[in-house]
């Protein structure tokens, strides 16, 4: 995914774990029955719902609506991340040892090759306006000489940002908050990616996204 990275790098420089059982690997897709309306594209069925990631976090791909994602190093794209039952988290394929990438709870830890990230999206059950906030706080000691942050954007599925932060460890240990109002057709994707700035030395991050529908 690297050119989200080196897109939300213009836009920068220029200006409780709920666990679904029966899931797990990343061919397993689950198109939520709890949704209200499914299939119909009826933005006023959903006022009540509110998405969050932290809330809403299961091992199964879909579940609400939301999708987990890492980089793909063979084509420039995104994969669907794959749920690791021992270690109870998801996982990046391309790593030998399910825990250099990963999303457990709150935490997630990008992967190690500059403009790969990892993150989730959104997908829209029905077209009108969304209000999306993501509250990002980078771990890191900022005493750590050799960490040199993450960059968190929010985007559409093609790349195209809509808001990024790049955070340094000297700003880690506090919350910073993107917040969106987005126009959706249904079915539209929203990205919440984190990516390395070089590498993924001390870039654990502290991430919780809350999406819900507003009224005409």
């Amino acid at each position: 995914m690297k050119r989200t990275f080196r897109k939300i790098l213009a836009v920068l420089f220029s200006g409780a774990l709920l666990m679904a059982a029966g899931c797990g690997a990343k061919e397993k897709i689950v198109y939520s029955p709890a949704l209200p309306g499914e299939a119909k594209d009826d933005y006023t069925l959903y006022l009540d719902e509110t998405f969050n990631s932290t809330a809403d976090l299961s091992d199964c791909q879909g579940y609400r609506n939301w999708y987990y994602y890492c980089g793909d190093p063979e084509d420039d794209s995104l994969s669907l991340m794959v749920f690791n039952d021992y270690y109870g988290r998801w996982c990046s394929e391309y790593q030998s040892l399910y825990y250099y990438t990963y999303m457990w709870s709150t935490v997630w830890l990008p992967e190690d090759q500059q403009g790969y990230g990892i993150g989730m999206g959104f997908k829209a059950p029905a077209s009108g306006k969304v209000s999306v906030s993501a509250t990002v706080r980078l771990l890191s000691d900022p005493d750590y000489s050799n960490g040199d942050g993450v960059v968190f954007t929010i985007s559409d599925k093609s790349g195209d940002p809509y808001d990024g932060k790049l955070i340094t460890p000297e700003e880690g240990a506090q919350d910073f908050v993107l917040s969106q109002e987005i126009d959706v057709e249904m079915g539209d994707e929203i990205l919440f990616m984190l990516f390395p700035n070089s590498n993924n030395t001390h870039d654990y991050t502290n991430v919780d996204i809350t999406v819900k529908y507003l009224g005409a």
